[in-house]
């Protein structure tokens, strides 16, 4: 149940069904960014409301990927429901309430942002879902509180695993050796909600993957790569306008396929025979 003092904008209460907050860093890796959105587009496309902040970085994937999907996605804010911060989503916003969302806040109308107003939101993001993922959060991270809260509330927590090399992946750890769920795939997920069936639309996908949809169309890729100066996969998605799950699968398949290869932290076209990188 929403707190009676909840103020809202767009459809409330959202679709009946179940909610899952996808929650982590305001900064986090490309790998971090591509999960969330896929995970939020494929748990949208069997009608699972995705719940998330509006931040910066994963709950913006999140977002994203809900809408990606043509599904139904909720902003819990930490000020006025008529104050979009970071302003930068402001037409995030907008098209949360075009697809039929909502932006909800428990502040009223014209609070400005506020350190202390965000662990606030946070237990209202987890009193609002039925289950909280994490996606790449470092230790004291505001995700780690909205993990808090659901586990306080007795909700279910899950977390993505991610590399032991990134300061990103400490919260998530701490989570998983606490005892939450790990998250592979949307399946994951989807069994603890009792959803059961396929997912993924390619019947190839690997089921402890991801899996990544690839599309033929890879020319578009391969025209803004040079053979010299790499481009990281963020920029790329920037500038085809793209989620960042797809050019990263695009890219994988090019880089399977001996088109592209990986250089000084992004991507190049693969070098012709007899031809150097300099």
């Amino acid at each position: 149940m929403s707190p009676p003092e909840l103020r809202t904008r767009g459809r409330w209460p959202p679709p009946e069904g179940p909610r899952v907050a996808i929650v982590g860093s305001r900064r986090p890796s490309p790998y971090g960014e591509a999960v969330a959105e896929q995970l939020a587009l494929e748990l949208a496309r069997r009608a699972v409301v995705i719940v998330s902040g509006l931040a910066l970085g994963i709950d913006a994937a999140a977002h994203r990927g809900a809408l990606n999907a043509g599904g139904v996605t909720v902003a819990v804010m930490g000020t006025g429901v008529d104050v979009i911060y970071p302003s930068a989503h402001t037409v995030l916003a907008e098209a949360i309430l075009k697809a039929g969302g909502a932006l909800v806040s428990q502040f009223p109308d014209g609070t400005a942002p506020r350190r202390h107003h965000f662990p606030a939101r946070n237990y209202t993001m987890a009193a609002l879902s039925d289950l909280v993922v994490v996606v790449e959060a470092a230790e004291g991270s505001g995700a780690l509180i909205t993990a808090e809260a659901a586990l306080d509330l007795h909700k279910e927590v899950m977390a993505v695993p991610g590399s032991v090399f990134s300061p990103l992946s400490v919260g998530t750890h701490g989570l998983l050796r606490d005892g939450a769920g790990l998250v592979q795939n949307a399946r994951d997920i989807l069994a603890v909600l009792n959803l059961g069936g396929e997912v993924l639309d390619d019947p190839l996908a690997a089921p402890g993957t991801l899996g990544f949809k690839l599309r033929p169309e890879r020319d578009g890729i391969l025209s803004h790569l040079s053979d010299v100066l790499a481009v990281n996969a963020s920029e790329l998605a920037r500038k085809l306008q793209l989620p960042i799950a797809e050019v990263l699968g695009r890219l994988t398949s090019l880089e399977l396929d001996g088109a592209v290869t990986r250089h000084q932290g992004g991507y190049v076209k693969a070098l012709r025979r007899g031809k150097e990188r300099a």
